[in-house]
Parts: C-alpha cells; structure tokens; sequence
C-alpha cells in the first residue's frame, strides 16, 4: 500500500500549524506522555519498580484523561492483589485492614467502582497466552463490553507463551517480530501498548561503600537489539544504591529511582534523558523533588464521591460488577 502526498494535505497542514502533537500527560512534571497509536517499553532488573512506576502512570491517566486500560501482570499477583494493588495507588492509602492507615470503607467501594471502570484484568493464570491472544482479547473485551480500550499492558513479556519455530528457531527474530506486530497493533486500534521486560545478567560493581548492579543500556535488554530496533518510547527504570554518589557529587536516597528514557518516537512525544523520582512506600506511590506528587493528589477531592452516596449505592453495584468487571480471560 502506498500513499501520495495529496492523500495527506490535511495531516501535512496540521503538521505545518501546530507541529509534532504530544501524548497524554503522565502525571507528573516530566518530558514523558503517552501518545495513542504507539508502544512504550520499559526495562530493568527484577524489583527496580518498572511494574510500580507504570501502574502509577495508568492510575495518572485514567483520573487526568478518562483512559481505560487491559492489563495482564501475572507477576503483581491473582486478579484480587492487582485490583488491591490498583485500589492503593488510586487512594493513597493500604488496602488491606492490617496496615495502619488504611482506607475507609468508602474510600475502598470508591477506588473498587474507579478501578472497575477503567480497568480490565487478564487473568494471570492463563499461561498459554501468546502475544497475539492477548491482543485478540483487548478487542473482544472492547466488542463485549461495548467500551473504547486506550493502552494495554503486557507485563512481563517472558510471560507470555512463546514458539520460535516461524522464525528459524532464532529468538531475535521472533521478537522482532512480535514486537513488531505489537506496534501495528498499536498504530492500528488507536491504542497504546506497554511492554515490560527484563535486562540481561550484568556483572556488580564492587565499591567501598558495598556491591551494585548499574543501570542497564538499551543493548542489555533479555533477547537482545530487537527491542532498540523495534521499540518507540523506551525507558529504562534503575534502583541506584543507596548511600552511593551520582556524577555531581551528591548522594542518592533510598527511595531514589531513575526514569530513563533512552529512545523517543514520533519525535516531539517525549524527550530523552534522567528523570529523578521518589517512591513513598505509605502512598504506594511515587513523586518528584520537593515532595512534589501527581496532579491527580490535587484533583482527588473531586474525583471521590460523599460517603452517603457511595453506601447507598454499594449493594447494587457489588452485585453487578465485582465478579465480571475485574476479570476477562
């Protein structure tokens, strides 16, 4: 298929008055949106926080913008720990009672009926999934469910179940393969699809102060440069060592955390470079220097109804909703 420039005058003209046109905005004050049509993919060790990092951009985008999202995350837990685990983003407070601090009873109906309706649950036990059922699904939940889904989430990519006899028994080109189909996917729904995957065995670094894995590079992504070749927006997400100095002499903090963003395509969606974050383990969430948290803190009053209104309305929506809402498989 191709196309001649006459097919396009209105794109070029919107182009030529408006420029390159930005994604949603994620929340915080940072140079990262996410934009329909394209992928993400973030990379890291195991427990660096990329699965905490993106379930806090989709919280962001569901209370800022509306969106809805699929998400299969079989490592967060069964469908009742990722609700859970949503539920605590979306309040800012623990879910489960024996915490101290944890939320009303009707901060919880309130961020179970928020999570309802903006998230669709791939039940994690199904590990025959590949790629392409995955994608199938989003649009069978969108076609039975009557709903517009706006980002998917594939959370990490090694669950999925994977046959590399298509591709010469060569894992680079399934991946890019299936990477690839995952973009046109994307392109072609109108959506945005996430990737999480992991990075290869590093070898330490030994200091004085103790032993530490560096942050990883685009090339040490787990199956190699099909990622780099294939991906669009690309963040790798690093834990530093506590107590251990960055380049300009100051120390990182515990709950210090590096957004990285490595490759940023359509140009003008993000840009490249080291975002400092800070994870605050009572909120399950993360925030910016100077205590400075997501939009979606400021705009929570709004976002939560009375709790008269939530009792009174809880019996028939727990009928309705609470078994079918939160699981698609």
């Amino acid at each position: 298929m191709w196309k001649k420039i006459r097919d396009n005058l209105k794109e070029l003209n919107d182009l030529r008055t408006e420029g390159h046109q930005k994604g949603y905005s994620i929340g915080w004050d940072i140079p990262i949106t996410i934009k329909l049509g394209c992928t993400t993919y973030i990379a890291g060790a195991p427990f660096d926080g990329k699965t905490e990092w993106w379930l806090d951009v989709l919280i962001n985008l569901s209370v800022e913008h509306g969106l809805k999202h699929v998400v299969f995350t079989p490592e967060t837990g069964a469908v009742h720990d990722i609700v859970a685990e949503l539920c605590t983003k979306y309040v800012g407070k623990p879910y489960i009672k024996k915490y101290s601090g944890y939320m009303t009873e009707a901060e919880k109906v309130g961020a179970e009926m928020f999570v309802a309706k903006h998230f669709f649950i791939i039940d994690p036990m199904d590990d025959k999934m590949t790629a392409a059922d995955f994608l199938n699904l989003v649009d069978e939940i969108e076609f039975k469910e009557g709903v517009t889904i706006h980002t998917t989430t594939i959370d990490p990519f090694n669950e999925l179940s994977h046959d590399f006899s298509k591709d010469e028994g060569r894992q680079d080109l399934y991946i890019e393969r299936i990477l690839g189909d995952i973009r046109k996917n994307a392109r072609a729904k109108n959506r945005h699809n996430c990737v999480i995957t992991h990075v290869r065995d590093q070898s330490p670094i030994v200091t004085k102060k103790g032993t530490y894995f560096p942050i990883a590079t685009a090339r040490e992504i787990a199956g190699g440069q099909a990622w780099s070749r294939k991906g669009l927006l690309m963040i790798i997400i690093w834990r530093p060592p506590k107590n251990h100095n960055k380049e300009n002499g100051d120390i990182y903090k515990e709950n210090e955390v590096l957004i990285k963003v490595v490759k940023s395509k359509p140009k003008g969606v993000s840009e490249n470079g080291n975002y400092y974050m800070f994870y605050d383990i009572k909120r399950n969430t993360y925030y910016l220097e100077g205590d400075i948290y997501a939009k979606r803190y400021k705009d929570m009053p709004r976002e939560k109804q009375a709790e008269l209104k939530l009792e009174k309305n809880y019996v028939n929506w727990h009928e309705t909703e609470k078994d079918e809402s939160f699981e698609n498989s």
